[in-house]
């Protein structure tokens, strides 16, 4: 497999932490080109997520994702799973050595429960699961052997600190930014400014831009059609993905079966859920698991300080 000189961007963690938001502000850009396919998820080394392309195929199969790209833009996608995939850090080095990583970390807590949301939204929980027992049908897993599904592994993926090792070791650290989400949600403008600034082009685009919310964690009215019509989306894509005019059609098709399907009062949780409610043990219990994460952080990315 060569490796390319092309410029690329790649927003490779975390979910649930407003990456789909940051790709398509970033999209906006003439000099970034983005993947017809949000999350390629080419360099994972499983296929427990859909994908429609693999790293066995080689680097054009992944070059295809950005057809009639000219060589001197950037080409962006947004797969927040290679985080938590060590080979993928090691398959992106040796494969777009220029390559620039950005990572999204949202505080824990906050991100555990909008996965809940999500899960529900999208009928893989049940929509009477509490957020206390989202947290116990993860903590009772502690069989090293076993491998949950993406959704029952949110409690553990918040410890970021134990997955961007392999990163900080595949890559040198002028590549890799990590933003504090908190940041992303304050000053949007500030943080595109110092990607574009960080992968060479000119940010002045974005003064006026509004940063709008993508991919919000919201009620749906049948969370099992939800969850049949993003599998139905995904066997779509391999025939759309590298045709503008389809893509086109099937992205205003998709908004509004969004918006049929996204009001609020319905079938799922609201923004002030109850089942969001932990008790006092529970909020402590989830505090000290995660305790020691923002001194982790500090001292593996060389900061005074780490603060959600």
């Amino acid at each position: 497999m060569s490796a390319t000189p092309t410029k690329h961007l790649i927003i490779a963690g975390v979910t649930r932490a407003g990456t789909t938001s940051l790709y398509n502000y970033l999209s906006e850009h003439s000099r970034i080109q983005r993947s017809t396919i949000k999350e390629t998820r080419f360099f994972l080394d499983t296929d427990e997520l859909k994908r429609m392309h693999r790293y066995e195929e080689g680097i054009d199969a992944y070059q295809s994702f950005f057809p009639n790209c000219p060589i001197d833009t950037v080409r962006l996608e947004a797969t927040p799973d290679y985080l938590y995939c060590p080979v993928a850090a090691e398959r992106i080095a040796r494969s777009l050595p220029r390559a620039r990583v950005v990572f999204i970390l949202r505080e824990p807590i906050d991100r555990l429960i909008s996965w809940r949301r999500y899960a529900i939204q999208n009928g893989l929980l049940s929509p009477d699961t509490t957020l206390a027992k989202y947290i116990k049908l993860q903590a009772g897993a502690q069989d090293p052997n076993e491998h949950p599904p993406q959704h029952l592994r949110a409690l553990t993926e918040g410890r970021y600190s134990r997955f961007l090792q392999p990163w900080l070791d595949a890559f040198d650290p002028s590549q890799l930014q990590v933003i504090n989400y908190r940041d992303l949600l304050s000053d949007p403008a500030r943080v595109v400014r110092d990607i574009c600034q960080g992968v060479g082009i000119d940010p002045g685009c974005y003064d006026g831009y509004y940063f709008g919310v993508f991919n919000e964690s919201r009620p749906v009215r049948w969370p099992r059609v939800q969850s049949a019509y993003r599998r139905l989306i995904w066997r779509v894509k391999p025939f759309v993905h590298d045709r503008p005019a389809a893509r086109g059609v099937l992205r205003k098709l998709r908004r509004s079966t969004d918006t049929l399907m996204g009001r609020r009062g319905q079938a799922g949780p609201s923004p002030n859920d109850p089942g969001d409610l932990l008790s006092d043990n529970d909020r402590r219990w989830l505090e000290d698991y995660y305790r020691d994460e923002p001194k982790a952080l500090a001292n593996m990315l060389g900061l005074s300080k780490w603060t959600w």
